[in-house]
């Protein structure tokens, strides 16, 4: 019942006080037989003197080993560690001294430095937690309407994500049998009969386990364990290499136990190879990475990444900032993403792993136009003279966290200092030289140097930049003094096999038929500079009017028109394979580029087609929002406002659902 409840709220209060479980160490059959032991004493922490009186009270009441004596959630709310008064800053204040006690002093802020904080405020709180609001026919759809995750294309960056997880699975054993066939098998050995109640071909549990879901164990009620664990005679061999007792069907391969496990095996061939200790077969499937890896995520699990129907979500109601763009981004010590937004009002943020806060919280005051997310460094396009900058968010957030600790003491943000004072290497936000009036900026990878390049528009021309991983940043590789055309309808990179460096996509024209090409309607030309310094040919054909070029693969484009998308090649013809055109009834403001089809976002609304069959695959329309794509590099953003009010507070939404959400 209930109970057990309260028995995890006890194991999860020692997990986030240690970070770590109690018994995270031990095999998880061992754990499971010391927990049904009658001499099991229920975990307590281990530094008694480094926890309050009444923390170690309200562990000790919710790990009550006799579930009848244990108390309810309601006498559970009544403790004095729950009915104390801690605001959400003392908490921050506390964890961030615990932390970094050598920085818990702040720095002092003289009153002629005041002017220079911003007047929009520095937390926006969403509208939902206060208002009954009645959900749109657009929100109603979209839990209605599911969606493949957005295709991560060869020109795509590739943050590094391998800090993120402790656990992982070798490739060579995606069909390995689930975690839950294991202890079957591992409990019939031990002449223990329990039967699953669907079978692996309809159950929809197991399918998701042999996709790789990675679990773990956990510390259980010891009354939910006793009734489902076999007896000390029959138990599994310790990691300390004690022996197990002799045990019928273990010893008689002719008993129904041994027959299955002897079937099961040999239909998936000899027993994977463990490390040292040795672990059994049926757990050799998980590989435990070294403490050093598991000290950066506090020791706490990955979250499961399961592939299924990816839906939009709303993270927030009410947002009153004049949005121009929009990314994500996973702090590696915690693991919470966070939504990053370019506002006219500067740079907010968004913990998408907390959103019951419902709060936006400003990282930088400067105006921002433009931003992208490498790694942990954020480029943006900001200031008033719309300059390229470099900001590392990891120092942005500790400096931001470092000022909630005291409110009343205001510190200086150190992005506000000038080379004098912080010299240039260590400075947080840094200014990219040569960049101001930066118009337009792209990112693109070429996958076959794994170069990540950064091309941004200025008045004088074009610069340069490529991403050094050894320093993780953008280093100024060259400026070109090239004349861009005015105002910019495209600018898109592309990349080709035969060039090092990208080349830029500025307009789209109508293609010059001749004896063995394509018709002039079939075929089109893009307009590019080279930045290799060979010239680029004058255009002689009319050009069209295109809202964007996207490179989905090596050699394949798509031209986004005013309600087609032509799929071509790099030389503008017809794509093999796929279909040639695809045409919508209204005009397309951004394309997005799926695992199985293409998004058009229009004014309001969506609608998706595959690129096999040209068919309507997802369908979203309410004339009564305005919808506008804020981001596309990693997930997608999108921002909803009343029709015929565009002042109005609007409405952010996410595709949230599939594995790269996480």
């Amino acid at each position: 019942n209930q109970l057990c409840d309260i028995w995890a709220v006890g194991i999860t209060a020692i997990e986030l006080a240690e970070l770590q479980p109690p018994m995270f160490d031990l095999h998880p059959m061992r754990a499971l037989m010391l927990m049904s032991k009658s001499s099991f004493q229920p975990p307590k922490l281990k530094d008694k003197g480094k926890w309050s009186s009444d923390f170690h009270n309200f562990i000790k009441l919710a790990l009550t080993k006799n579930p009848r004596k244990r108390p309810t959630a309601e006498k559970l709310l009544q403790h004095p560690f729950m009915a104390q008064l801690l605001t959400r800053t003392q908490a921050i204040e506390l964890l961030d001294s615990a932390s970094n006690p050598d920085l818990s002093a702040g720095l002092g802020m003289d009153d002629t430095d005041l002017d220079m904080c911003d007047a929009f405020p520095d937390k926006i709180q969403s509208l939902g937690k206060h208002l009954g609001l009645e959900r749109t026919l657009s929100e109603v759809q979209f839990d209605q309407v599911k969606f493949c995750p957005p295709m991560r294309k060869e020109t795509d960056p590739y943050p590094d994500l391998g800090s993120y997880d402790d656990w992982s699975i070798a490739g060579e054993e995606s069909n390995t049998p689930s975690l839950l066939e294991c202890v079957e098998e591992a409990l019939l050995e031990r002449s223990l009969t329990i039967k699953r109640a669907l079978s692996s071909e309809h159950s929809p549990v197991d399918d998701i386990d042999k996709s790789g879901t990675v679990k773990r164990s956990a510390a259980v009620s010891p009354e939910s364990s006793a009734t489902s664990l076999p007896s000390a005679s029959s138990r599994s061999p310790s990691l300390d290499g004690t022996p197990p007792l002799p045990s019928a069907n273990a010893h008689n391969p002719g008993t129904a136990g041994g027959a299955m496990v002897s079937k099961n095996k040999a239909e998936r061939g000899p027993p994977l190879s463990a490390p040292d200790p040795p672990l059994s077969p049926e757990w050799a499937t998980l590989r435990r990475k070294t403490e050093d890896s598991r000290a950066d995520c506090h020791g706490l699990p990955p979250t499961p990444k399961v592939h299924m129907g990816a839906c939009f979500s709303k993270v927030f109601n009410g947002c009153p900032l004049k949005v121009h763009c929009a990314s994500t981004w996973v702090l590696p010590q915690t693991r919470d993403q966070y939504l990053i937004l370019g506002a006219e009002e500067g740079i907010y943020t968004l913990n998408l792993n907390e959103l019951h806060e419902d709060t936006m919280e400003k990282l930088l005051p400067q105006r921002c136009t433009w931003l992208y997310v490498m790694n942990s460094v954020l480029m943006s396009v900001s200031g008033k003279s719309s300059q390229l900058y470099s900001h590392s968010l990891a120092a942005l957030f500790d400096q931001r966290k470092h000022q909630q600790k005291r409110p009343s003491q205001r510190a200086i943000s150190t992005n506000r200092l000038t080379e004098r004072i912080i010299p240039r290497k260590y400075a947080v936000s840094t200014k990219i030289p040569d960049t101001k009036g930066c118009q337009r900026c792209g990112v693109v990878r070429n996958p076959y140097t794994d170069s990540t390049f950064l091309c941004g528009v200025l008045q004088s021309g074009l610069v340069l930049l490529l991403w050094y991983e050894p320093l993780q940043k953008f280093m100024q590789l060259k400026h070109f003094a090239v004349c861009v055309p005015e105002p910019l309808p495209l600018f898109e990179l592309l990349v080709l096999e035969t060039d090092e460096l990208p080349q830029v996509c500025v307009g789209v024209r109508r293609g010059v038929a001749t004896g063995d090409s394509p018709s002039a309607n079939q075929q089109l030309q893009f307009d590019i500079i080279r930045l290799d310094g060979t010239p680029s040919a004058k255009p002689d054909s009319p050009a069209v009017q295109a809202v964007q070029v996207t490179q989905m693969d090596r050699d394949t484009v798509l031209i986004a028109l005013e309600n087609t998308v032509k799929v071509v090649n790099l030389q503008g013809r017809p794509s093999k394979g796929l279909p040639q055109e695809l045409t919508f009834d209204f005009t397309i403001q951004t394309l997005v580029c799926l695992q199985d089809s293409v998004l058009a976002f229009w004014k309001h609304g969506l609608r998706g087609r595959s690129l096999q069959t040209n068919e309507v695959t997802q369908e979203i329309t309410d004339e009564s929002r305005v919808f506008r794509v804020l981001g596309t590099s990693r997930d997608i953003i999108l921002e909803s406002t009343p029709t015929g009010d565009p002042s109005a507070l609007s409405n952010l939404y996410i595709l949230t659902g599939h594995e790269s959400s996480y």
